[in-house]
């Protein structure tokens, strides 16, 4: 059985009736193929806003067939991530 991932406790905010409000969150870590999928994305999305300010329309058509690519990798990624959190 994989470990959990520990739950962090944050304090915020002051009211009279309750002092503190507690904020529970989970801490979660990207696999590879999220972070590679996010990181494609984003050189995708300068590459295809690079060749519109420059007028290169070939540069900006690779820049979306790279952003689309980094989308799918990083959802596959998501995927792998929800599949591993339901069992």
């Amino acid at each position: 059985m994989p470990a959990k991932t520990p739950v962090t406790d944050q304090r915020i905010g002051y009211t009279e009736r309750d002092p503190f409000i507690v904020i529970r969150y989970q801490e979660k870590r990207m696999n590879k193929d999220q972070v590679k999928g996010r990181a494609e994305e984003a050189k995708g999305k300068l590459k295809q806003v690079t060749g519109k300010a420059v007028g290169n329309k070939e540069m900006e058509q690779k820049g979306r067939i790279q952003k689309a690519g980094g989308k799918i990798q990083g959802g596959y990624g998501d995927l792998k991530e929800d599949i591993k959190d339901s069992t």
